[in-house]
């Protein structure tokens, strides 16, 4: 009887433990656990949602935006572009480098840039108004620029991010509503609706002027991480460009089935600096990603993260097909910089960060840029 007692607990005992420290882990990494199991499943159960109707896109140096050219993408030239007045609506959080690299990008084509941003996060996190503190780097673009501030909170109970992004996009639609009047009755408005790293290409917009393509379309986007080095493909849709109509909103979301191939650029996460790497990490809807893993915004692990084009809380790549899966958990960095956005070419010696090579990041708060005091800054 003894013996099988000595053999219970020699089997028990470490059953116990096992099972505690089982269920210890499966509590600390719940959420890391459920989304490698949702990420490394969903090419079986999950199909990509954006546009499936592709249009080959053409585009040549100094190519004329004609009927001919109107003609290859199945559009007729407009007879009236010259009523069309093209909008960039903008939210920014602390991005000032890609910012200045979409305005010059968008300059030659762009009539007006809207730009709204908060002193607080999505999350309610206190946050530097970076804009309107660094007005003086964007002065030669300022007879264009109308800006609003939208003041921040503290999250509220049962209030979360995505609250507070959906509130910021609509203020964003409020704010277009109220300068509609500025323009011309005979005015035709095309918006773009994209997040600030989500930078359509000059020559796009150019065509999306000069031809008609209906009432919206969405525009694919070479999709980058960290800088342009990390190339991860075409996935990016969520960028648009639409008619303004009365009624119309706002939206970072799918607004159609139609999107134009190989429109421009989304660089993802792409910072000068380490602590906007953190404040980006705790500060955006996504939040949830660190998951209580304090460790995943450790300086060092950051830095080496990106240095390795790896995904930046650890995760599976949210792919649909398992061929994309594996090019994006081992990514090849890329050594060309050609059909890069121009102004990033141009200014390579400021922007290091973004090109092939350039992996190293600062400790410092934020880029050191000039800054503007002025009084009548919170809208003009």
């Amino acid at each position: 009887m003894s013996i099988r007692r000595q053999r219970l607990r020699t089997f028990l005992l470490p059953s116990i433990v096992a099972t505690g420290a089982l269920l210890y882990f499966v509590t600390q990494y719940h959420y890391q656990i459920r989304n490698t199991i949702s990420y490394a499943t969903r090419p079986i159960w999950d199909t990509a949602e954006g546009p499936q109707h592709v249009i080959p896109h053409y585009h040549g140096e100094g190519l004329e935006m004609n009927e001919h050219v109107c003609q290859l993408h199945g559009w007729k030239k407009r007879p009236d572009a010259e009523n069309y007045r093209v909008l960039d609506a903008i939210l920014v959080s602390s991005e000032l480098d890609l910012l200045e690299i979409r305005m010059n990008e968008l300059d030659s084509v762009v009539d007006r840039f809207f730009i709204v941003e908060s002193n607080a996060t999505f999350t309610g996190l206190p946050k530097e108004t970076y804009f309107a503190n660094n007005r003086a780097r964007f002065s030669k673009f300022e007879k264009k620029i109308s800006y609003r501030l939208l003041p921040g909170y503290p999250l509220e109970d049962g209030q979360t991010a995505w609250n507070v992004e959906a509130k910021t996009r609509d203020t964003m639609t409020a704010f277009l509503r109220s300068h509609m009047t500025e323009f011309a009755p005979s005015t035709r408005p095309l918006v773009i609706m994209s997040d600030v790293d989500e930078i359509p290409s000059g020559h796009t917009l150019q065509l999306l002027r000069s031809c008609d393509f209906g009432t919206s379309i969405h525009l694919q986007l070479r999709s980058y991480v960290y800088s342009f080095e990390w190339f991860l493909g075409f996935n990016s849709w969520r960028a648009s460009v639409n008619l303004w109509m009365p009624g119309s909103y706002y939206s970072h979301r799918k607004s159609g089935d139609v999107m134009l191939a190989d429109s421009g650029w989304h660089c993802s996460y792409c910072f000068r600096t380490i602590p906007e790497y953190v404040a980006k990490m705790t500060g955006f809807s996504h939040h949830d990603r660190i998951g209580g893993q304090l460790s995943l915004l450790d300086p060092q692990r950051i830095q080496d993260t990106i240095c390795r084009g790896k995904d930046i809380f650890g995760m599976l790549p949210e792919a649909f097909s398992y061929v994309d899966l594996l090019a994006q958990i081992n990514p090849e960095p890329q050594v060309s910089a050609i059909n890069l956005p121009r102004f990033l070419i141009e200014a390579a010696d400021r922007f290091k960060f973004l090109l092939p090579g350039g992996c190293q990041r600062t400790a410092e708060t934020t880029a050191e840029v000039e800054t503007l005091d002025a009084p009548d800054d919170l809208e003009r």
